[in-house]
C-alpha cells in the first residue's frame, strides 16, 4: 500500500512523467523476463535518469501542482494567472477606448494552488489541496484541504510555520483563526471530523 501511495503522489505532481515511467518499467520487465540482464540495466539507468532530468527541468517546476507534500515553511507553487485567451480578450478590451471593463475570470482547480494565494503563506506537510476558487484578478479566494495525523497537530503546525514567516496569529476560537501579515489576511477555519481545513483570503480592495 505504500508502494501505491508513492506512485499516486508521483502521478499527481508530474502527470506527464506517468507514461514515460511505465514505458521503461514495461521494457525492463521484458528484458528481465527474457533474461537479458545487460538490457534490464540499461533501460533501468536511462528512465532513472530520464525522471530525473524531467523533475529538474524548469518547465515541470513550472507545471508541479500542489499535492499533500509541499516544502515545509516554503509558499506554494503558483500557477499562472490565466490562459492566453483571458490575457487576449483583456488587452483587447484595455485597447478599446469606452469598452467595455475585462472579465476578472476565475479560477477553480484540485491540483493546483490559485494564483493570488499568499506565496509566503506556508502549508505543512501533511496538508493536502482538495479545491481552491475564486477570481483570478479580484474577489475573495477559498481553500480548502485536508490534512493527515491528530487535529491539534495540523493546527500546531500550521500556526508555528506561519509565526516562523512572519505572519500574526489570533485564535478566535478553537476552530477558528486569523493570521495578518503586512495588510492581508487569511481566515482559517478547522473541521475536525472532517479533518479538513479551509482558507478564506478577503479582498481588501
Amino acid at each position: 500500500m505504500g508502494f501505491l501511495a508513492v506512485i499516486e503522489q508521483g502521478a499527481r505532481a508530474y502527470p506527464a512523467l506517468l507514461p514515460i515511467a511505465l514505458v521503461f518499467i514495461a521494457l525492463m520487465l521484458w528484458a528481465c523476463d527474457h533474461k537479458r540482464w545487460f538490457w534490464a540495466t540499461t533501460t533501468g539507468i536511462i528512465g532513472c535518469a530520464a525522471c530525473v532530468l524531467y523533475i529538474a527541468s524548469p518547465a515541470a517546476a513550472t507545471d508541479r501542482p500542489i499535492g499533500g507534500a509541499t516544502q515545509r515553511g516554503v509558499g506554494p507553487i503558483v500557477a499562472s494567472t490565466g490562459t492566453g485567451r483571458e490575457a487576449g480578450a483583456s488587452g483587447s478590451a484595455r485597447d478599446q477606448p469606452g469598452g467595455p471593463l475585462a472579465d476578472p475570470g476565475r479560477f477553480s482547480s484540485t491540483v493546483r494552488m490559485h494564483p493570488r494565494f499568499p506565496r509566503d503563506f506556508p502549508i505543512p506537510r501533511s496538508f493536502r489541496l482538495e479545491s481552491n476558487s475564486g477570481g483570478t484578478r479580484s474577489g475573495n479566494v477559498t481553500v480548502r484541504f485536508r490534512f493527515s495525523g491528530e487535529a491539534a497537530n495540523a493546527v500546531c503546525d500550521l500556526q508555528q510555520q506561519c509565526r516562523a514567516n512572519g505572519w500574526s496569529v489570533e485564535i478566535l476560537a478553537p476552530h477558528r483563526m486569523t493570521f495578518r501579515k503586512d495588510g492581508r489576511i487569511v481566515d482559517a477555519w478547522f473541521s475536525y471530523p472532517a479533518r479538513s481545513v479551509v482558507l478564506d483570503i478577503p479582498d481588501n480592495r
